[in-house]
């Protein structure tokens, strides 16, 4: 049986091919052994990325998505103050009809509105039994329990 025609094809026909044309044994056994080093170095540096993906690939999405957190939360209210900048300019500007030359104010009062509703929603103890971690508020009663609700405790 040809080593050309059974099972490795032309990789193993290249392999004899290398055999026959080394001067002497020392050398097949040398370029066996630099093969097998070369196939263990490249398993080990492909493990060792691996082993750093795992690390790198879901810290950078998480940093990316902060980053995208912060941005869509100020930048929003960026975008209403420079609308409102926008406008009261073009309201005191040539051929402006001067209807709202403290829109800029306005707008900003508009975001820390919201800032301040926002913080007031967060900063509202939950008292809910219902629906935990929303702030509902809203408690169902349970008649028959041990404990006692909370209205009823001093």
């Amino acid at each position: 049986m040809s080593a050309s025609g059974g099972a490795g094809g032309p990789r193993v026909r290249r392999l004899f091919d290398r055999a026959a044309k080394a001067e002497s044994i020392g050398e097949v056994i040398f370029q066996g052994l630099g093969a097998v080093f070369f196939a263990v170095g490249s398993a080990l540096a492909s493990g060792i990325f691996t082993l750093a993906d795992v690390f790198i690939i879901p810290t950078g999405s998480f940093i990316t998505s902060i980053g995208e957190l912060i941005d869509s939360f100020i930048g929003g209210a960026a975008m209403i103050i420079n609308f409102g900048a926008i406008a009261s300019a073009v309201s005191i500007g040539p051929g402006g009809l001067f209807a709202s030359p403290i829109s800029f104010v306005i707008a900003i009062g508009v975001v820390l509105l919201g800032f301040y509703v926002l913080l007031a929603y967060i900063s509202e103890e939950d008292t809910s039994n219902f629906f935990p971690l929303i702030g509902t508020g809203f408690d169902v009663p349970t008649p028959g329990f041990l404990d006692a609700e909370e209205e009823e405790e001093g």
